[in-house]
């Protein structure tokens, strides 16, 4: 039940009111999946502290942060660069620390997506074959008439 409210929250969350480009906040689903799942989380835990650290936890990270990555990405782009950057230095380094593996699984994949991937849509590109069929839209072509002038202007 966990994964599948985890996958809701990655699936219903407000992508565009977080970088910026929507003004109202529509993420109350996500919101709730994802306090839901922090709360069936809790319930495992074995003492009262360990539950209200998960909840305090749940809340600045799913309530609270997305607002502070809002309001820095409309701040400042170099601002948002640096702080994702050091967010995944930080996760990495927590990862790492836990497993090796991993922490190596984690940098090669987030490396992958950054760099390898865009790099090879890129190369990939000059490869493309663009297919004309009848399910483009019409392009209008200029023709002219049979006696030598443009259509519809009556000069010849």
């Amino acid at each position: 039940m966990t994964i599948s409210f985890l996958s809701a929250h990655l699936l219903a969350h407000d992508y565009r009111w977080v970088n910026g480009r929507e003004k109202p906040f529509g993420g109350s689903v996500a919101l709730n999946a994802a306090m839901f799942v922090s709360v069936l989380i809790a319930s495992r835990s074995s003492s009262n502290l360990h539950v209200s650290l998960l909840m305090c936890a749940a809340v600045e990270i799913f309530a609270l942060a997305p607002r502070v990555y809002r309001q820095v990405k409309l701040t400042s782009e170099q601002a948002h660069c640096v702080m994702t950057a050091s967010l995944v230095l930080c996760a990495l380094v927590v990862l790492y620390h836990i497993n090796q593996l991993l922490g190596f699984v984690f940098g090669f994949s987030i490396f992958f997506i950054t760099w390898i991937a865009p790099l090879t849509f890129m190369y990939i590109q000059r490869y493309k074959n663009k297919l004309n069929g009848p399910w483009d839209e019409a392009v209008p072509i200029r023709r002219h008439d049979k006696l030598g002038g443009e259509a519809g202007t009556g000069r010849i």
